[in-house]
């Protein structure tokens, strides 16, 4: 029997995200959210997951693109002005050129795991916007972070399908390379990454052929990474990625991916079945 954990990233960036990853939740085949410590509509969130305890939560460490957690003035090479970098790349290439304290990155990763820990949610996974934990310069931290509050889990595995852009190749390189590394230290993965290719565009029809990839290998778990929303305009309005929320979120609740799941014998699981 092959295994599926349905994470949905950036709840907490806005109140039409959380609304999303609420309903395919309780619609569709989300079982894992995972929550932005420093977005605008984390308090909202967080109130939001205390009425739905059966679904599992990790945190969505962020390092680019937002607000930092920590006072502005604190991170003086990583977050100036209490802004991170705008997107990997940025971020990856101040690790290269070493303009970046470690100290500051676990400085600043504690504090959101604790914003998140002291508002009462259970927090079962770790995993970051934009994937950045997984470069080799982070993800040293991120297993001390996890290691500091018991988290028993961190997002890689060992094979990323589909590879057809340049992101998930380099993605994949680092997930191949940090699995290792992590289970060494006493951290759980899946064994292979979905959607990594279809970020903002996860319609029906690839999760369909996602699924179908999925049930041609060994048994294992796997992790789909999706975004759905609920109103893609309210949401496009702070957040210009070009995603299409709203239809990510009829994919996730769609009655044919819920056929799909059993013509392939895919099991639905979250983080903490691991």
């Amino acid at each position: 029997m092959r295994r599926l954990i349905v994470c949905a990233d950036d709840m907490g960036l806005h109140p039409g995200i959380n609304a999303g990853i609420l309903q395919c939740h309780k619609q569709g085949i989300v079982t894992s959210a995972s929550l932005s410590p420093s977005g605008v509509a984390f308090e909202e969130a967080c109130r939001l997951l205390r009425g739905v305890p059966e679904l599992d939560v990790g945190i969505h460490l962020t390092l680019v693109g937002e607000a930092s957690v920590s006072a502005p003035g604190t991170l003086p090479t990583l977050a100036p002005e209490g802004r991170f970098p705008k997107d990997y790349a940025v971020l990856f290439r101040r690790l290269l050129m070493r303009r970046v304290r470690e100290e500051e990155v676990e400085r600043e990763l504690v504090a959101q795991v604790a914003r998140v820990r002291d508002a009462g949610i259970a927090v079962g996974h770790l995993d970051s916007h934009q994937h950045v934990h997984l470069h080799p310069a982070l993800l040293p931290v991120v297993i001390r972070v996890a290691q500091r509050f018991g988290v028993g889990a961190l997002r890689a595995a060992s094979r990323v399908i589909p590879m057809t852009a340049m992101k998930p190749a380099l993605i994949s390189l680092f997930a191949r390379r940090g699995v290792t590394r992590i289970r060494r230290a006493g951290l759980r993965t899946p064994d292979v990454f979905l959607g990594l290719a279809d970020t903002g565009r996860l319609d029906e029809a690839r999760l369909l052929k996602l699924l179908r990839l999925l049930g041609r290998l060994p048994s294992g778990t796997g992790e789909l990474v999706c975004h759905p929303g609920s109103g893609d305009a309210a949401i496009a309005a702070a957040y210009s990625w070009g995603f299409r929320w709203d239809a990510e979120a009829a994919a996730l609740t769609s009655p044919a991916v819920r056929e799909a799941l059993g013509r392939e014998r895919i099991q639905l699981v979250a983080y903490r079945d691991l």
